[in-house]
């Protein structure tokens, strides 16, 4: 049996057929055997009715039999007994008994031709029924010879008077009466009680074969009604567990929950059903994860130099990976101009297809702001290779300001009522994706005025501290420290007024080595530092002038005031945040300390400026600060 075979065979429309025909085969064969049965009786009791016949006829050829012989030997006397009756006087003739004869044999024919006891298989009716030939024939035989003997009686004898008298006087006829007794005693006696017996036996065969089929007929009905009745169970067991699945399944896709499969492992319709219902759930999954796809592309290829045709090109190159659109074009309107083609992904399209298609939109949907379906596009716009067009609007502020064209080319499938939702869907986000990205830019010319604002507040401010100490060392007429100062500052001022807002960990501490060198200068044997930067964080990148404000910071204010020597140490140390490197940077001193509580009020320009920049840079970033009066502050930046 081939496969397809076996799965027409396991259809449901299959099963149902076979159920019917299952009760039809049912119906029909218990009618047709109590149509046989009937006919099985109708034939037992015409057997019986012929074998009751068969009696009668028996009865009146020996009847005859005697009216004859009474009627050879005394005519007178018989006439008068015959009177008595209040009867004429029979007219018994020898044709008479041989008809009589013959219908008996007739009878017996028809009787003995009815020989299904004969094939029931029964020895004892088997051997009743050939005894029955047998003394049929002999009883045929005997009464032939008497027929012989009459037909000679009556032509010899035909005007004797006394008949008994002159056959006593002839010698060949004196065993007549001999063989009329034998006759008669074999047909009545001997036969007929043997037919009596064999018929006898006949009805009881036909009780036991009726009884037999009665049997059979019921067993038969009731099985016949268990298979219908099990089949029909089974069948209806089989499609409830279906349809429950089905139903919980259903139950799971009205939550929310896209991700069931239908199990229902089968070759029949509930196979089909829950393939396609499970291709259903893939689609409408995929559309909601189409979504998701198409934020994680945009937003993993955004970033601060993005160009609003690159966003055209990420938007169309989505809708072509997450739908079944053959080729997409994002198409900007203008109202001079008319429409231009911003972004083309998918299947090339010639020249003049795009030409037709920019005229289409130009002519016929330049100021409409709702969706365009053209679902015989290849005669709409003149091009054969366009099977399907769709295009959704693309909106800004509630205003359209251009296209999201899809098509379906070649022999493709049109696009379906949940693709034409997807790419609907695909059309809105991206209108708001495309309207974050000009609110983005916004932010990001914001933040880069802010930025260069705090920048520039760094750089005076630095400038200022650096000259103050350059006077304190004129007045004391240190000269060749003077000559230090102003080449380290040179070095110092390279670094500042460089154009890179960024910078290495590492270059941002060696320009901080080099104003903690200014401020030993300064100060002398009172101030130490220590700095170290190991190999992870030496090429992360901070914003220039990031730690600088704080170490400038506890020198003057912790370490400047301190009555005994002071140190500072800058460490950075690599570490990982979100699977990339990052660095964990500490910045101690050991001078006066203040109070933790009123660190507001300690707060100065530098420490304000560092926290909104570091801000800005990392948004996850961490800044903490510790000190106590005495004890010295801690500084913890967490990159």
């Amino acid at each position: 049996m081939s496969i397809r075979t076996y799965h027409i065979f396991m259809k449901i429309r299959f099963k149902l057929v076979l159920m019917a025909f299952i009760y039809i085969s049912c119906i029909a064969t218990i009618s047709l055997m109590a149509i046989s049965s009937r006919f099985r009786a109708d034939e037992i009791q015409a057997s019986l009715d012929l074998g009751v016949e068969l009696q009668l006829r028996s009865r009146d050829v020996q009847s005859h039999m005697k009216d004859i012989v009474f009627d050879l030997f005394a005519p007178k006397v018989y006439n008068q007994l015959r009177s008595l009756t209040f009867s004429p006087r029979s007219a018994v003739t020898l044709t008479q008994w041989k008809e009589a004869l013959r219908d008996y044999n007739r009878t017996f024919e028809q009787f003995m031709e009815l020989d299904h006891f004969y094939k029931s298989g029964d020895s004892l009716i088997r051997d009743q029924y050939l005894t029955a030939l047998t003394m049929n024939e002999r009883a045929n035989e005997m009464l032939s010879h008497m027929e012989e003997t009459l037909i000679l009686l009556r032509s010899r004898y035909r005007t004797v008077d006394n008949l008994y008298n002159q056959m006593q006087k002839d010698e060949s006829l004196i065993p007549f009466f001999t063989e009329f007794q034998e006759t008669s005693y074999y047909f009545k006696n001997s036969f007929e009680s043997f037919m009596n017996y064999f018929i006898g036996s006949l009805k009881e065969e036909g009780a036991r074969i009726q009884q037999e089929l009665n049997i059979v007929l019921i067993v038969s009905i009731i099985l016949t009604l268990i298979l219908a009745v099990l089949f029909t169970l089974l069948l209806s067991r089989d499609l409830v567990s279906k349809l429950r699945i089905v139903e919980g399944s259903l139950r799971q896709v009205a939550k929310g929950n896209f991700s069931v499969k239908v199990n229902i492992r089968s070759n029949d319709e509930f196979g089909e059903f829950s393939s396609t219902l499970n291709e259903l759930l893939a689609e409408l999954k995929e559309n909601v994860n189409s979504i998701l796809n198409l934020t994680r592309d945009i937003g993993g290829t955004i970033s601060d130099n993005s160009d609003i045709r690159d966003l055209y090109g990420i938007v169309a190159t989505a809708v072509v990976e997450d739908t079944s659109a053959d080729s997409v074009l994002i198409l900007r309107s203008d109202r001079e101009t008319g429409y231009t083609i911003e972004a083309e992904k998918g299947q090339p399209l010639d020249e003049n297809e795009k030409e037709k298609i920019l005229y289409h939109f130009s002519i016929k949907v330049f100021r409409r702001q709702n969706h365009v379906l053209l679902e015989k596009a290849a005669d709409t716009l003149g091009c054969p290779g366009i099977r399907t067009l769709f295009a959704v609007p693309l909106t800004m502020d509630g205003k359209s300001f251009g296209y999201l064209v899809s098509m379906k080319r070649g022999r493709n499938e049109p696009f379906s009522d949940l693709g034409i939702t997807r790419l609907a869907t695909f059309a809105e986000y991206a209108s708001l994706t495309i309207n974050n990205y000009f609110q983005l830019q916004e932010l990001l010319e914001i933040r880069d005025a802010r930025y260069q604002a705090l920048q520039a507040q760094v750089q005076p401010h630095f400038l200022y501290n650096i000259l103050g100490v350059i006077l304190g060392l004129n007045r004391t007429g240190e000269q060749e420290k003077i000559t230090e100062t102003v080449t380290a500052l040179k070095n110092m001022l390279r670094y500042i007024q460089s154009q890179n807002n960024w910078t290495s960990l590492e270059e941002e501490c060696q320009f901080i080595e080099q104003y903690c060198l200014l401020q030993k200068i300064r100060f002398g044997k009172r101030f130490d530092y220590k700095i170290t930067v190991d190999e992870i964080s030496r090429h992360i990148q901070i914003p220039r002038l990031l730690l600088q404000p704080l170490v400038e910071n506890s020198v003057l204010h912790g370490i400047e005031p301190l009555e005994k020597n002071g140190m500072l140490e800058l460490s950075c140390e690599g570490i990982r945040f979100h699977g990339e490197n990052s660095s964990s940077i500490t910045i101690r001193d050991n001078g006066i300390g203040f109070d933790s509580a009123e660190m507001d009020k300690k707060s100065n320009i530098g420490l304000i400026n560092v926290q909104q920049r570091l801000k800005i840079a990392f948004p996850e970033s961490v800044f903490q600060m510790e000190s106590a009066i005495g004890e010295g502050t801690v500084v913890r930046i967490s990159l």
